[in-house]
């Protein structure tokens, strides 16, 4: 039998690229009520100034919409230092 590891928390902090990528590998990965944090989600406030669209920006911004549409979790944006969003998986 094999037996699988899940996460009861997982902190995503990389290349912003594959934030996608990192969160939806991260919900195979947490157990059910388990916590995704992802670091960097307000990019020095620069994802609220929707002039900007540089890509960088753009990718957060993105993501933030993705996760923010997921109805795999629920999730809040922590406006702490560069921004933490907080998921829960349901």
């Amino acid at each position: 039998k094999i037996e699988c590891l899940y996460f009861d928390i997982i902190f995503i902090d990389a290349d912003k690229n594959n934030y996608q990528n990192y969160y939806d590998d991260a919900i195979d990965l947490v157990n059910k009520n388990g916590l995704i944090i992802i670091d960097n989600v307000l990019w020095h406030g620069e994802v609220a100034d929707k002039e900007n669209n540089e890509k960088f920006t753009k990718i957060i911004r993105d993501f933030n919409t993705y996760v923010k549409n997921d109805k795999r979790t629920e999730q809040v944006i922590l406006p702490l230092g560069d921004g933490l969003t907080i998921c829960r998986k349901l």
